[in-house]
């Protein structure tokens, strides 16, 4: 039962970051290739450097669903795309829509998974477990955005990195107590997503260094 519960998490993260990193090669013009191995990147690299860390043979190696999966995705929003060359689709609301929606699903399920597997591993310190579990649902993204030239959003966009770290937190706490872990688990997925929308709806950020002859709406762009 827990196996296919956390398989069927995995299954819909890897998706939601699939789409993410296919949307951003689709707006930055990729070939299908690119867009295919930016979708893959997104979703698995965050979990490739976590098990790295550990010293363990990263899991898309020995399970390769998760690259199939993620590649299929990322194909399939290209044939969306392709099909409708509707320039909109990456231009409007839409786009930052998806973007959004999709980042804040998988920022939620990879905190859990990356903790789960940390402590599988045998590392139950504090610090690592939370480190690893904020790892795996911000890797992929960062080599998403420096692959296309772009600063990457956990260091500047609407508390990307902080939902997690505190997700990774709580959720740490929760097991400590012993909680029910699938309660655990859909708690910190659901408080994440909720709370990295909230913060991309109402455009919260942490301080930064804007000099006078900047524009604060410069930054939201």
């Amino acid at each position: 039962m827990y196996n296919t519960f956390v398989l069927i998490l995995e299954i819909i993260g890897t998706i939601a970051f699939a789409i993410s990193g296919a949307m951003t090669a689709i707006e930055r013009k990729l070939d299908v290739l690119g867009v295919v191995i930016l979708g893959s990147i997104t979703a698995c690299a965050g979990g490739f450097m976590r098990d790295v860390c550990l010293g363990e043979i990263p899991h898309m190696f020995i399970r390769p669903i998760y690259v199939i999966v993620a590649s299929l995705s990322s194909l399939i929003m290209f044939i969306i795309c392709y099909i409708k060359r509707d320039i909109s689709m990456v231009e409007n609301q839409f786009y930052k829509n998806t973007m959004n929606i999709t980042d804040a699903i998988g920022l939620g399920i990879f905190v859990v998974i990356g903790a789960n597997k940390t402590i599988q591993t045998g590392f139950i310190s504090f610090f690592i477990v939370t480190f690893m579990a904020t790892l795996t649902a911000v890797g992929g993204g960062i080599l998403r955005d420096m692959c296309v030239n772009k600063i990457p959003n956990v260091f500047r966009k609407h508390l990307y990195a902080v939902p997690t770290i505190l997700g990774g937190i709580i959720y740490y706490i929760m097991l400590s107590f012993k909680l029910n872990q699938y309660l655990s688990m859909a708690t910190i997925v659901i408080f994440i997503s909720a709370f990295r929308m909230l913060a991309y709806k109402f455009e919260l950020s942490l301080p930064r260094v804007i000099f006078k002859e900047e524009k604060e709406s410069d930054f939201h762009k």
